[in-house]
């Protein structure tokens, strides 16, 4: 009989969450150190055309779980539809993105089962006999710990959205489909989702943006972050930065990035006068493309950088700026 890793996956506007496909990647790892296939359940109403890319990122089977009620998040909704077909599957682990939904409906079906439930994961892995292991922020991202399950029958973990970020995927990649079709009472589901919206890019969580513009100590104080602000606006970024900056009060405490901060893996990253210290690097590790702009040709950003500027940001972002207003108007 085939053992699974299962994977519980969610979809936006019709696309696959980065968070859910960062999931995949990672329960393909711990599935190879097992033995095991990775099966990947996503809910939603009319979402099989997405089942090729989570295949091309490493599931082995993708259950569709398709209803009407379920186009529209509902954790009730979410439990009806999932809890039969956890309990059929048998998984060696569930991993899960640590989401607001799913923070609405997973910890209720673990107490209901009376399993481990850990959030806030930055790594997952298998020890001893098989033995899940995992990683995971505590006290706010100040301390990590290690956590080891030797007896559990069954861990679901929580993946932070951005800790590892997406690979390229497989192209010709195949895998199992199978679209399930559950009956459902969508009339006693006891909460409903009416709309959704797409996230405002210079507000949105840094671990979910797409781009970020981030300030760091060579902005040299609240004027400098101001026109790295102005860039991340024009362009329709998030506005990150370093401790350094976040300490002096220039940036939002909640919107630096590092190992005891956020942790992002943006398409774009930009940064203006960040030295590119251990722990912020640590934090931006899964950042696709990154350009650095930083008066020291020895600052670490720079070597971390695709494309990087030696320069005064503060020259730069004024001539920057007005280009793109010109090109944009």
């Amino acid at each position: 009989m085939d053992k699974f890793v299962v994977v519980i996956a969610e979809s936006e506007h019709g696309e696959l969450t980065l968070a859910s496909l960062e999931c995949v990647e990672e329960g393909r790892e711990v599935a190879d150190q097992l033995g095991a296939r990775v099966q990947v359940i996503l809910c939603g109403s009319e979402v099989a055309p997405l089942a090729e890319a989570l295949a091309a990122h490493g599931a082995d089977r993708v259950t569709v779980v398709e209803h009407e009620a379920l186009a529209l998040f509902s954790a009730d909704g979410w439990l009806q539809a999932l809890a039969p077909m956890l309990l059929y599957t048998h998984p060696l682990l569930l991993l899960a993105p640590d989401s607001g939904q799913i923070r609405a409906w997973l910890p209720r079906l673990a107490v209901r089962w009376r399993l481990p439930l850990v959030g806030c994961c930055m790594r997952i892995g298998i020890v001893g006999d098989g033995y899940p292991e995992i990683i995971r922020h505590t006290y706010g991202g100040a301390c990590q710990e290690r956590l080891v399950w030797p007896y559990a029958t069954l861990v679901c973990a929580m993946l932070t959205p951005g800790v590892r970020g997406v690979g390229a995927p497989q192209p010709g990649r195949q895998a199992e489909i199978t679209v399930v079709r559950p009956e459902l009472d969508p009339a006693s589901f006891r909460d409903r989702t009416l709309q959704t919206l797409p996230a405002d890019p210079r507000t949105v969580g840094l671990n979910e943006a797409e781009r970020i513009v981030s300030g760091g100590f060579g902005a040299g104080g609240p004027e400098g972050m101001a026109l790295v602000k102005q860039l991340a606006d024009q362009i329709g970024a998030a506005l990150g930065g370093t401790r350094v900056a976040a300490d002096r009060g220039w940036l939002a405490v909640e919107r630096f990035i590092g190992s005891t901060g956020q942790i992002v893996a943006p398409k774009l990253y930009m940064a203006f006068g960040v030295s590119g210290a251990g722990q912020h690097l640590s934090g931006m590790t899964g950042s696709e493309v990154v350009i650095a702009v930083n008066s020291d040709r020895t600052a670490p950003m720079l070597k971390r950088a695709d494309l990087g500027v030696v320069g005064d940001l503060h020259q730069i972002l004024p001539i920057l700026i007005s280009k793109l207003t010109e090109i944009l108007q």
